[in-house]
């Protein structure tokens, strides 16, 4: 079977990584460009929350579209679609002369991006088993993290070649966007849906899948698998305090720690190297706790790294003011960040979601955490105006935090079930396409 096949796997997660790359860069990245956009446009703090918040709810709602695009038809060119010929958008950004022109084309922009997670959770979910997913997922990520890494050292030239400087930053960034429309183009190939799971792995045909397509009254069932729920609430707090992040962390850097416009993205790129070799490691661990404790393992991992990072995001905003204690609790922080994600809730919910509805459990995921994420960071960029960004991250990181490690074991009330049932489910799918 091609799932099983290592060339197959190998393409795919370089296609995807590379697509993450660039996603990652619209997320983490392009706010390295913030301060020098502020300067050129004069925005306040409130008016670059609009712009990245707004930009994410567009993304989110769109997401669900995209995603039961993803479960009923081919999902490779939904993202050479989505992510390659929709990011000449983000290139037009470079053009913006005014806030409101900024604000308009950043939001048509990422209604593309809506369709990269989406698409590229299912196709993963069909190309490696559930001791992989976790491990799979942790290392597109990885990728385009690291991606990012050398995003930063090249944004932080760029901001420099002159006072238009972050003009090139989005128009590269759109070009890049397209190729890696033509790299998924070239070298992904759609797999069987169902073809992953232990129970079809060795049946499953295209042919048999197609008995099993995505229909909208099945979308429903989603709201009945509770792990999928449990990810909703979880995900808003982490969401937010990765966003704020994103949305302020170099502006922070610049306006509260005295760095330059041209230093911060570098120093920047250091803690992103911190944040992917966390994605793959946390991914690789969350499969280790799987294999050894398939009901539970993945749970006790989102909740031992949340507990890790929590007092170093705390310590980082309420005491580290010199360059050596910020870059520390900066990596501590950023090694631990993404561990929850990629080797414990989108695994969990690949091992629970039957194989056609899971472009859409994702999207549904990505609306739910990505539109309450984009409204309080709205209402924290006018905190920060009047109180600062140090006691405004301190808030949505420690905070948020916090209530995302307390939300953590109800994964022990739910997935065990979950799982179980959609082994179940999948059995039944094995008898009925052998004919019994």
């Amino acid at each position: 079977m091609q799932s099983t096949n290592k060339g197959f796997r190998a393409r795919i997660l370089t296609a995807l990584g590379f697509g993450f790359f660039i996603d990652s860069a619209e997320d983490v990245a392009l706010p390295m460009l913030w301060p020098a956009v502020r300067t050129a446009l004069g925005l306040s703090y409130a008016q670059l929350g609009y712009i990245d918040s707004i930009r994410v709810i567009f993304q989110t709602f769109s997401g669900p579209f995209w995603g039961m695009l993803a479960d009923r038809y081919n999902r490779k060119w939904i993202l050479v679609i989505g992510t390659g010929v929709w990011g000449l958008w983000t290139s037009i950004c470079g053009l913006a002369t005014d806030y409101w022109q900024l604000l308009i084309i950043r939001v048509v922009a990422c209604i593309g991006l809506g369709c990269l997670y989406p698409a590229a959770f299912s196709l993963l979910s069909d190309s490696f088993g559930p001791k992989q997913r976790g491990r799979a997922m942790g290392t597109i990520s990885a990728i385009g993290m690291f991606g990012i890494v050398a995003g930063a050292l090249v944004f932080g030239e760029v901001i420099g070649i002159s006072e238009n400087g972050w003009r090139i930053g989005f128009v590269g960034l759109g070009l890049t966007s397209v190729l890696s429309g033509l790299v998924i183009a070239i070298l992904v190939k759609e797999p069987v849906r169902g073809a992953a799971e232990p129970e079809l792995e060795s049946i499953i045909t295209k042919e048999s899948a197609a008995k099993f397509k995505f229909s909208m009254k099945d979308v429903k069932e989603l709201f009945g698998v509770k792990t999928v729920l449990v990810n909703f609430l979880q995900g808003i707090f982490m969401l937010t305090t990765i966003n704020a992040l994103a949305t302020f962390y170099v502006t922070w850097l610049v306006d509260d720690r005295g760095f330059s416009e041209g230093d911060a993205p570098l120093f920047f790129g250091g803690v992103v190297i911190s944040l992917a070799v966390g994605n793959f490691v946390g991914g690789v661990v969350g499969d280790w706790a799987f294999r050894h404790w398939p009901k539970y393992g993945r749970a006790v991992v989102s909740q031992i790294s949340i507990g890790i990072s929590l007092p170093a995001m705390w310590y980082l905003f309420s005491y580290a003011n010199d360059t050596a204690s910020i870059l520390v609790f900066s990596i501590i922080s950023g090694f631990f960040l993404d561990w929850t994600r990629r080797g414990a809730m989108q695994p969990m919910v690949q091992n629970a979601v039957r194989p056609e509805l899971r472009a859409t459990a994702m999207a549904l995921t990505e609306f739910v955490n990505g539109a309450f994420a984009s409204v309080v960071i709205i209402l924290f960029g006018n905190f920060a105006n009047q109180y600062g960004l140090s006691q405004t991250l301190l808030i949505l990181t420690s905070g948020f935090w916090l209530i995302a490690f307390l939300v953590t074991p109800l994964y022990y009330l739910v997935y065990p079930a979950d799982a179980q049932r959609l082994h179940g489910q999948m059995q039944e799918r094995r008898e009925l396409i052998k004919g019994r």
